[in-house]
């Protein structure tokens, strides 16, 4: 067996880091004061491109032959440019960059986290979870991705963290539970298996 081949080595990088707090919160975890702010979201992309690309070539160069990349608001989605902040990657800067990483033999799967605890990035759509507005853009946001990723093999949804003390710093708490947990998250199966892509979830 190759295991270089066979298997899957991967390394999850992140564009857009609006995946918590809608507010500063007083404290998280283990965190220090002065690096809590990082847990907010922010008006501007915080994804350094020197690093990023530093990073990528580290992956390649020890062994990874995967990354999983986290989009959030880190780009401009053709079907919903609202979403995007000051500094979000264009869909031909993104495209060059998959290429790029598909060059050093790193094949790039997207992530998008739908996740209540997760899924500040969508902006005011997070507040409109389980109705039809917010199953459109779901869809559409999809849609968009799977597009500019060359239909990759498999996208991941996130869908981890979805309780309330995950939430208990955010000004907008929202959990599913239940059947609606179960009828949503299939539901995101269902879109990104539409278009022929296999949908990846954290465990938790």
């Amino acid at each position: 067996m190759n295991r270089k081949k066979d298997f899957i080595w991967a390394y999850m990088l992140k564009i857009g880091t609006n995946m918590w707090c809608d507010t500063m919160p007083k404290k998280w975890m283990r965190y220090k004061p002065e690096h809590v702010h990082y847990k907010m979201a922010a008006d501007h992309l915080r994804c350094d491109d020197a690093l990023w690309r530093d990073m990528t070539k580290k992956a390649a160069a020890t062994g990874f032959n995967m990354l999983l990349i986290d989009l959030g608001e880190g780009i401009q989605y053709p079907s919903h440019p609202e979403l995007a902040v000051k500094g979000s990657w264009s869909v031909e800067k993104l495209q060059a960059e998959l290429r790029r990483l598909r060059s050093m033999g790193l094949e790039p799967i997207p992530k998008m986290n739908f996740s209540t605890g997760h899924d500040t990035w969508l902006g005011e759509y997070a507040r409109m979870v389980s109705t039809s507005e917010y199953y459109r853009v779901c869809s559409d946001l999809i849609r968009d991705v799977v597009e500019i990723f060359g239909t990759p093999r498999l996208l991941h949804l996130g869908y981890d963290e979805e309780n309330f003390s995950q939430q208990e710093s955010y000004n907008y708490a929202c959990v599913r539970s239940g059947e609606l947990w179960w009828h949503d998250f299939l539901w995101f199966v269902k879109q990104v298996e539409s278009h022929g892509v296999r949908s990846w979830i954290w465990s938790d």
